[in-house]
């Protein structure tokens, strides 16, 4: 009988270690299916794959603004790098909120970098973790929220800009800042 224990925790290390192996920082271990979107393990978060996100967000926001007949937004670095510090920051932090770790608000943390003359200020948040099409399925997430869908066909929104932040696991955090000024 212990022989038979012995064997099979034998060859339930060997399965578990050959499953396992296969998973290293470039390949992708195990997909599945969640909502016709592929989720997989691990992503790139190298500086090229957050900016290629964070265009890619900013283009995807744009073309469902111009099927909606809207203007499309312009991309402000200056919103850009408000947007990238809160998403960096909840990445940092291991949170997810409107509220910085600071308690501060997306229009106290403009102030804090400097970006005056607004009149309107606005924020999207996304939260998700492991999709091979993160960015088009946080886009799609927000456009089924009233609240998101709002800010984002808001015609009087002129500038935007978009903050990644992807952390080794896959976890993605996105955040959009709108803002028109005076």
């Amino acid at each position: 009988m212990l022989k038979s224990l012995f064997a099979a925790a034998a060859f339930l290390t060997i399965l578990a270690a050959t499953i396992f192996s296969q998973t290293n920082s470039t390949t992708v271990s195990r997909e599945f299916q969640v909502a016709g979107y592929t989720r997989v393990r691990v992503a790139s978060h190298s500086p090229a794959a957050v900016a290629t996100a964070e265009r890619e967000a900013f283009d995807l926001i744009n073309k469902i603004r111009s099927d909606a007949g809207l203007v499309p937004l312009v991309w402000s670095d200056q919103v850009a790098a408000l947007a990238r510090l809160h998403s960096q920051d909840m990445a940092d932090q291991k949170y997810f909120s409107h509220r910085g770790s600071d308690g501060s608000m997306v229009d106290e943390r403009a102030d804090k970098l400097g970006i005056g003359s607004w009149s309107a200020i606005g924020e999207n948040i996304a939260f998700l973790r492991g999709y091979d099409e993160a960015v088009r399925f946080a886009v799609e997430k927000w456009m089924e929220s009233p609240g998101h869908k709002k800010n984002i066909l808001d015609q009087r929104w002129k500038e935007t800009g978009m903050g990644v932040a992807i952390l080794p696991d896959g976890t993605y955090y996105f955040t959009q800042v709108f803002l028109l000024r005076d």
